[in-house]
């Protein structure tokens, strides 16, 4: 079955679950040049203190079809959307997890102007790069009509460290 045949109004109910034809062809595309701010407050070491990065994600899309009038598995042109995306939440931000004890205080140093705040589950690599997952992902199956996918995402803080976050269709852990 073709990507393109795998729209649920195509497929009746008796089929099953929508499946995907395997991600044969894979692209990847990096985004870089986020600094922002954060600070894991349950850490018992500095990180517990606001600090930040230079933060990148490489992110992998993949489709079983290529697109037929450009041949391209997304055209990175049509990414805008998402460099958008990651620059609302990470360029020049505070990122401060929802359970954050003074998390009211992080509100009233947004309201004066003082920082661009952002509230997450979890404000570390490991948060932002399923954030980031989730957030492209859903956009990017929306724009292809589902053709593409995102399989994995690479997110570094630093040229040092990185963590990869793997979808149900990546090739890692599932």
């Amino acid at each position: 079955m073709s990507d393109h045949a795998a729209r649920t109004e195509d497929r009746p109910a008796e089929y099953g679950p929508l499946r995907h034809a395997p991600a044969r062809y894979t692209v990847t595309k990096l985004f870089d040049d986020l600094p922002c701010t954060h600070r894991s407050w349950a850490h018992s070491g500095k990180c517990a203190f606001l600090h930040g990065y230079e933060r990148s994600f490489e992110i992998e899309f993949g489709c079983g079809e290529l697109e037929p009038k450009t041949g391209f598995v997304v055209d990175f042109g049509d990414l805008k959307q998402v460099r958008e995306l990651l620059q609302r939440q990470f360029d020049h931000t505070t990122l401060i997890a929802a359970d954050d004890p003074q998390r009211e205080a992080f509100e009233e140093l947004s309201r004066l102007g003082v920082v661009d705040l952002r509230i997450m589950d979890h404000t570390g690599m490991e948060g932002a790069a399923e954030w980031v997952y989730d957030q492209v992902d859903r956009l990017v199956r929306e724009r292809t009509l589902d053709r593409v996918r995102v399989l994995r995402v690479v997110a570094r803080e630093s040229r040092k460290n990185a963590v990869v976050f793997h979808g149900p269709d990546g090739q890692g852990p599932g």
